[in-house]
């Protein structure tokens, strides 16, 4: 009962690690080009000081789109096996609405399942599944980027706390697509509490959302992940044009 729970919470909370703070060989970096590429991550779990597990993510960001094949034929109780894990779990496919992630950290790649995939992140949770709209804390000093000319969306709590959408999934509605995520709030599947309003903006320059070691992040009822931010100072402030000197 307690691996059927656990499985639960990992699939529901989608934690979208990407490239995040990692051993002392990592070596740091820049991924561009991300927005609705799709990558998968395989999680494997042990319960070294109960009643909390630890789980080893590993994702396939930067190396491949996660193949259908590939994918769909990872023996998971094979990994766990090789791993000395409890259990290891699928979570994806996912698609970024992110551009860039900058200043990540990543190992060397390896092979999970016959999937070649890097160990992005160690994490502790509990042993019982949050519902979707609970804040999660993961240690990240990423930068997620949103290129100017990029539509933003992000859900907001009736305290006035922003959430933006960094990747989502068609794990639970098959229908879901990036162009069609500006009436995700209208979607039945997000039963969105009472008071949570969703979101959607253009952007009209570049926006950097930095992680200063730990981030809050949450999922929404389809699986989609946002990681809580505010707008820069200024953002929305017009850029001065200079002008010209003859």
């Amino acid at each position: 009962m307690r691996v059927r729970k656990l499985i639960a919470f990992l699939v529901a909370a989608t934690t979208l690690i990407g490239l995040v703070p990692g051993a002392a060989s990592a070596k740091t970096g820049t991924l561009t080009g991300l927005y609705n590429s799709r990558y998968c991550e395989v999680f494997t779990v042990s319960a070294p000081t109960p009643p909390d597990f630890t789980i080893q993510v590993y994702n396939t960001v930067g190396l491949n789109d996660c193949p259908a094949d590939e994918w769909n034929a990872i023996d998971y109780s094979a990994v766990a096996a090789d791993t000395g894990s409890i259990v290891a779990v699928p979570n994806g496919p996912r698609r970024w609405l992110i551009d860039t992630i900058a200043n990540g950290k990543a190992d060397q790649p390896v092979d999970i399942g016959g999937l070649e995939m890097r160990h992005v992140a160690v994490l502790t949770v509990p042993s019982l599944s949050p519902p979707p709209y609970t804040e999660m804390s993961i240690a990240r000093t990423t930068t997620w980027v949103y290129d100017k000319g990029r539509k933003v969306h992000w859900i907001v709590s009736p305290e006035g706390r922003k959430y933006a959408l960094q990747a989502y999934t068609t794990n639970t509605d098959k229908s879901l697509r990036a162009k069609n995520l500006d009436s995700l709030g209208e979607n039945p599947g997000m039963a969105l509490p009472e008071g949570w309003r969703y979101r959607t903006i253009r952007l009209k320059k570049q926006l950097r959302l930095k992680a200063p070691g730990v981030v809050t992040i949450m999922r929404d009822a389809l699986g989609g992940t946002y990681q809580k931010f505010k707008w820069p100072k200024n953002f929305f402030k017009p850029v001065k044009k200079h002008k010209k000197h003859h």
